[in-house]
């Protein structure tokens, strides 16, 4: 990322580790599980901050875009 999404600043911070008790993106019904659907839930893992505007940019770590990536499971 090099411009900030919320003001377009390039006065970024370096990229940092992200840590939160509840911050996931959850989609819904992802997968079936044994007695109902199980979600998709995605944690970031890092961040970087608009020095200008305060923008907090999240990212999902590698295992969880994989996951999104391959998309939900055929049945």
């Amino acid at each position: 990322m090099k411009n900030c999404l919320a003001c377009g600043s390039t006065n970024l911070s370096d990229e940092a580790e992200y840590s939160s008790h509840e911050g996931y993106a959850r989609f819904r019904d992802w997968e079936p599980g044994i007695l109902q659907w199980k979600d998709l839930t995605l944690a970031p893992e890092r961040c970087r901050i608009c020095f200008d505007c305060g923008h907090l940019a999240l990212f999902v770590g590698a295992n969880g875009l994989a996951k999104l990536k391959a998309g939900r499971p055929k049945l």
